[in-house]
């Protein structure tokens, strides 16, 4: 899966740059999607989890026990990969603000949250639980998987001009309050301008 992950850099790096973040949050979070996907299947192969992601997307449409249905399997796995993708937009949106270095641990920040999401839908009766601990243990490592190589393939996808740069980011609260602190002096010079102005009667 390494070998896969560096010829995917390297053919991300040849594609020409986009501006356009909800296009480079799509594509980057279908990147970490797929991978997702191919770590689920070789563990699921060695007997280290429970389910597949095709399995547990496709319970949102059907009972758990027809998921194993392969139209069924194939709905859920498509549901996963558009769920997958739709969670690198505010990667992507995280990595513009914040600026891209670090930008593996904001990976793993998106990979806590779209976590706690399956958790959620759990604990709601939405998704099916998992009935073994091994499957919980698959899933944290899954999800990092999943934003570690979606927050990577943002970066190569996106021009590098759309990120905040570290300086920008560090001195934005202090514009913030360098501007709040002058308004009064501001307002104070356009009163006395103000004054100072003859006044002409109308005729």
């Amino acid at each position: 899966m390494l070998r896969l992950f560096m010829k995917l850099t390297d053919s991300l790096q040849k594609i020409g740059k986009m501006k356009d973040s909800i296009t480079i949050g799509l594509l980057g979070g279908l990147m970490g999607a797929i991978f997702m996907d191919i770590s689920n299947l070789l563990i699921f192969k060695a007997g280290k989890t429970e389910t597949l992601y095709g399995h547990i997307a496709g319970g949102l449409f059907v009972a758990p026990f027809r998921t194993k249905q392969r139209k069924n399997f194939i709905l859920g796995e498509i549901t996963h990969l558009a769920i997958g993708s739709i969670w690198g937009i505010p990667l992507t949106y995280i990595l513009r603000k914040t600026g891209k270095d670090h930008h593996l641990l904001k990976g793993a920040l998106i990979s806590a949250l779209s976590l706690g999401s399956l958790i959620g839908g759990q604990k709601f009766g939405v998704l099916k639980k998992f009935g073994l601990t091994k499957t919980f243990y698959s899933a944290i490592w899954n999800h990092l998987v999943y934003g570690l190589v979606s927050a990577q393939a943002i970066t190569l996808l996106a021009d590098p001009t759309i990120f905040a740069s570290p300086k920008e980011t560090n001195n934005e609260p202090y514009r913030q309050v360098k501007s709040a602190a002058s308004y009064p002096y501001s307002f104070r010079y356009s009163n006395e301008f103000d004054q100072s102005q003859p006044h002409h009667a109308g005729h």
